[in-house]
C-alpha cells in the first residue's frame, strides 16, 4: 500500500473482514453508515483513505489471527491512509490495544462499531476530504453494503448470548441474549430480496433461543415461516441451533416442502456427558442421539453440520474414543473441529486436568481424518444425482481444477466458505441463478457437476 506517488482516492474505504458471519453483518451495517455520510467502497486498499480491519476474538487462535492482520495492515499503509481497528478484539482487550498498535489510528469496540462514519471524518483534515453523494441504489436501502455476493446475504435476528458455556467469552465480548423484534426482522429480509438476495442465511450466536428473553415470547418458527414466505427468497439457511433450544417437529414443518431448506448446523462440542456438563451444554449423549434421530427420520435429505471441541480440561482417552465413536455413528455431512484453549475470564480456564499438547494435536488429526473419510463417502454417494444448485459465478482459467469447469455453484448442502463448492461445466449459467445439474465427480468436500 506504500506508493509515493500514488495517494489513496479521497474519501474512500476499504475493509480487511475477519471472524465469523457475525461479524461479517457488523462490518456491513458499518459501511454502510460510511456509505451514507458519501465515502465510496475502493476496489484495493491502496487506493482507499481509510483502512478498516474487523476482528475476531473468539479464541487465542482468532486473537493471534487478528494481531497479525493489524500488524501486516499497519506495515503496509501509506502516509496519506488512516487505521481502523474494530469488533471483538477491541471489546476484549481493550486501552491495551493502544500501547500495543501505536500505528492504529482509531479503535472501536463492537457496541460503537457504527460509530466508524462519524469517527472517521475526524481523523482527516477538514476539507482534506471532498463529499460524495451516493448513486442511485447505493448505499442499499436496508441498512448494509453487503460484502458477500449480491445473492446471498446473512441476516443476524439476535445479538449476545445468554448460555455461559464454561468455555465461551461471547456473553462477555458479546453482552447476554438481545433478540430483534420479528417486524424488523422481516422488513431487512424484504429488503434484502428486493435487492436481489436470494439466499437467507438465518444466523445469532445461538439461533434457536431467538425471542427467549424474558417477556418477549417470540416465536421463532413463526418467524421463519413468514420469512419463506417473502417474494425473492429462495433457500433460507439455518445456523448455528444449539441443540437444547430447537424443537424437531417443528423444525421439520418447516423444512417440509417450503423454503427453509433441509440443512441445519448444530454445534454438538462433544459426546460425553461428563465433558458436556463440564462445559455447561445442559444436555447429554442420549439427548442428542435423539434429536438427531427425530430431525433425520422426518427429513431424509438433511444434511447435517456440527463443530465439537478436542482437548478440554480432563478429558480422558474414554471420553475421546467415545466422541469418536459419536463421530462414526452420526455421520455429520460437515463437522468442524477446534482445540480447546484457555481464555481469560472463562469457568473452564480455572480447571484443572488440562490435556497437554502434543495429545490435543493428535486427537485433532484423529477426528479430521475420520471426517474426511465419512464426508467422502457423503459426496461420492450423490454421484450421477441431479441437484439443483446456486451459481456463484465463473472462473479464471488459472483457478479451474479440472477440464470443462467453467464456475461454481452450491446445492444447498454446502453454505458458503465453509463446506465446499460445486465445480460446475456444461452450459453457462448467471451467478445468483438457479438450476440443475447432474453430478459427474466427487471429492471430500467438493462435487463436479455438469448443467443440464
Amino acid at each position: 500500500m506504500k506508493e509515493a506517488d500514488n495517494p489513496a482516492s479521497p474519501r474512500s474505504y476499504f475493509f480487511f473482514n475477519l471472524g465469523c458471519p457475525k461479524n461479517l453483518v457488523d462490518a456491513e451495517k458499518t459501511a454502510y453508515g460510511l456509505e451514507k455520510r458519501g465515502w465510496a467502497r475502493a476496489e484495493t486498499p491502496e487506493t482507499a483513505a481509510l483502512l478498516v480491519v474487523t476482528t475476531c476474538a473468539f479464541i487465542s487462535n482468532a486473537v493471534e489471527e487478528s494481531v497479525e492482520e493489524i500488524l501486516r495492515v499497519a506495515s503496509a499503509k501509506g502516509a496519506w491512509q488512516k487505521l481502523a481497528v474494530l469488533g471483538c478484539l477491541v471489546s476484549r482487550e481493550g486501552e491495551k490495544l493502544k500501547g500495543l498498535f501505536p500505528e492504529v489510528d482509531l479503535f472501536l469496540a463492537v457496541p460503537e462499531m457504527e460509530s466508524l462514519a462519524v469517527r472517521a471524518d475526524g481523523l482527516f483534515r477538514a476539507g482534506r476530504l471532498p463529499a460524495r453523494c451516493p448513486g442511485p441504489g447505493e448505499p442499499l436501502a436496508h441498512g448494509r453494503i453487503l460484502f458477500t455476493p449480491a445473492h446471498t446475504a446473512y441476516l443476524k435476528i439476535a445479538e449476545g448470548c445468554s448460555n455461559r458455556c464454561s468455555y465461551c467469552l461471547i456473553p462477555a465480548i458479546r453482552g447476554g441474549l438481545s433478540s430483534r423484534g420479528r417486524d424488523e426482522i422481516l422488513f431487512e429480509a424484504g429488503m434484502l430480496a428486493s435487492a436481489g438476495v436470494r439466499e437467507m442465511i438465518v444466523i445469532a450466536q445461538d439461533t434457536g433461543a431467538w425471542g427467549s428473553e424474558s417477556g418477549k415470547g417470540g416465536d421463532l418458527y413463526g418467524m421463519l415461516r413468514d420469512l419463506g414466505s417473502i417474494s425473492g427468497i429462495e433457500w433460507v439457511r439455518l445456523m448455528y441451533l444449539h441443540p437444547s433450544h430447537i424443537d424437531p417437529p417443528s423444525l421439520l414443518k418447516l423444512i417440509d416442502g417450503r423454503k427453509i431448506i433441509p440443512y441445519l448446523d448444530l454445534p454438538v462440542q462433544h459426546a460425553s456427558d461428563r465433558i458436556l456438563e463440564r462445559m455447561g451444554r445442559r444436555y447429554g449423549r442420549a439427548d442428542l442421539s435423539r434429536i438427531l434421530s427425530e430431525l433425520r427420520s422426518g427429513s431424509p435429505g438433511l444434511v447435517l453440520r456440527t463443530t465439537v471441541m478436542a482437548g478440554f480440561p480432563g478429558e480422558t482417552g474414554a471420553e475421546f474414543a467415545e466422541l469418536l465413536d459419536f463421530i462414526g455413528e452420526q455421520r455429520f455431512d460437515h463437522l468442524g473441529v477446534f482445540a480447546w484453549s484457555a481464555e481469560k475470564g472463562t469457568a473452564a480456564a480455572r480447571l484443572r486436568g488440562r490435556v497437554d499438547g502434543p495429545t490435543v494435536q493428535a486427537r485433532l488429526a484423529e477426528i479430521t481424518d475420520l471426517q474426511m473419510e465419512i464426508s467422502q463417502e457423503k459426496m461420492r454417494a450423490r454421484i450421477g444425482k441431479t441437484l439443483t444448485v446456486l451459481v456463484e459465478g465463473g472462473l479464471p482459467e488459472s483457478e479451474r481444477p479440472a477440464h470443462g469447469v467453467w464456475g461454481t455453484g452450491r446445492f444447498y448442502g454446502q453454505a458458503p466458505e465453509i463446506d465446499g463448492l460445486t465445480y460446475l461445466s456444461g452450459r453457462p449459467a448467471a451467478a445468483g441463478s438457479f438450476a440443475k445439474a447432474r453430478v459427474t465427480d466427487a471429492e471430500a468436500f467438493d462435487l463436479f457437476a455438469a448443467l443440464e
